[in-house]
């Protein structure tokens, strides 16, 4: 018998997942994110704001992210 994935198991009631998040300032606005789960995994992230908030405009917004994570 298949064996079923152990995200999709049933039997299991609770789980906790631990992700780490380091951030640095590369301007007041500009951030950079490298987050982890476990120390596997790691994924950058940047976000900045746009002209009109004093920003750059190099990259998403934090409210652009926050959008895409209730769209998922």
């Amino acid at each position: 018998m298949a064996q079923v994935p152990e995200g999709l198991d049933p039997g299991i009631t609770s789980r906790e997942i631990v992700f780490e998040a380091d951030v640095s300032s590369v301007t007041p606005f500009l951030k950079l994110a490298t987050v982890s789960r476990g120390g596997a995994g790691h994924m950058t992230f940047a976000c900045d704001e746009g002209p009109s908030l004093g920003g750059l405009g190099s990259a998403p917004t934090p409210l652009m992210y926050f959008g895409a994570a209730l769209a998922f």
